[in-house]
C-alpha cells in the first residue's frame, strides 16, 4: 500500500512539473512573439483614429479569432460523420461524448470559453491604447489562434500537454483585462468618448 502511494505521489509530482514547465515556457514565448511582432512586423493602423475607427479596426480582425472555433466545429462534425457507429446517438445524452470525440468536444468548449473572455478584452484595449499601439490588436488575435492550435495539438497528445496552449491564451487575456481595469480606474469610463479625449 505504501509503495502504491509513493508511486502515485511521484507520478503526481511529475505531472505538476510538466504543467509548471509549460507555464514557464509560455512567458518567454509570449515576450519574444510580441517584441518581434511589435517592432519588426509592418502592421498598418489607422492614423488619428476616432473611437469608431478603433472599434471597426478591432472588429475587422475578429473573423481571424473565430477560425479555431470553426475548425473545432468542423472537427467534431467530421469525426461524428465518419464514426457514426461509435460516435453515439445524439438523441441519447449519455452517448454524446464517446472517446473518439472527447478531445475535439473539449477543445471546442474551451475555445468558445476563451473567445468569450478574449473578445471583450480586445475592444477594451482598443478603446484605450495610443493610436500607434493599435498594432497590438492583430498581434493579439494572431497569437490567440496560435495558442489555440498549440492547445489542441497538446491536448491530442496528452491532457497534461494542453497547459502551454492554455497559458498562451490566458496570459494575454488576463493582461488585456488588467490593463482595461487599470485604464477604467485611471482614466474613467468616459475616456475617448465624444469631446472627452
Amino acid at each position: 500500500m505504501a509503495s502504491e502511494q509513493k508511486t502515485t505521489d511521484t507520478q503526481v509530482r511529475a505531472w505538476q512539473t510538466l504543467v509548471e514547465t509549460q507555464i514557464i515556457i509560455s512567458v518567454p514565448l509570449l515576450l519574444a512573439y510580441f517584441y518581434v511582432g511589435y517592432y519588426y512586423v509592418p502592421i498598418t493602423v489607422p492614423v488619428n483614429p476616432s473611437m469608431v475607427d478603433r472599434m471597426m479596426f478591432t472588429l475587422r480582425w475578429l473573423p481571424v479569432e473565430i477560425i479555431p472555433t470553426i475548425i473545432a466545429i468542423l472537427a467534431v462534425s467530421t469525426t461524428r460523420r465518419y464514426n457514426l457507429r461509435i460516435a453515439g446517438d445524439p438523441r441519447k445524452p449519455e452517448q454524446l461524448n464517446p472517446p473518439v470525440l472527447g478531445v475535439h468536444v473539449r477543445f471546442l468548449a474551451n475555445t468558445v470559453e476563451q473567445t468569450l473572455i478574449h473578445v471583450p478584452g480586445l475592444f477594451a484595449v482598443a478603446s484605450h491604447v495610443q493610436p500607434e499601439n493599435l498594432k497590438l490588436i492583430p498581434l493579439i488575435v494572431i497569437f490567440f489562434v496560435i495558442g489555440r492550435i498549440v492547445y489542441w495539438i497538446g491536448y491530442s497528445r496528452h491532457a497534461l500537454q494542453r497547459a502551454l496552449g492554455f497559458t498562451l491564451n490566458m496570459f494575454p487575456s488576463i493582461a488585456m483585462h488588467g490593463y482595461a481595469v487599470f485604464c477604467l480606474v485611471y482614466s474613467g469610463a468616459i475616456y475617448g468618448i465624444s469631446n472627452n479625449e
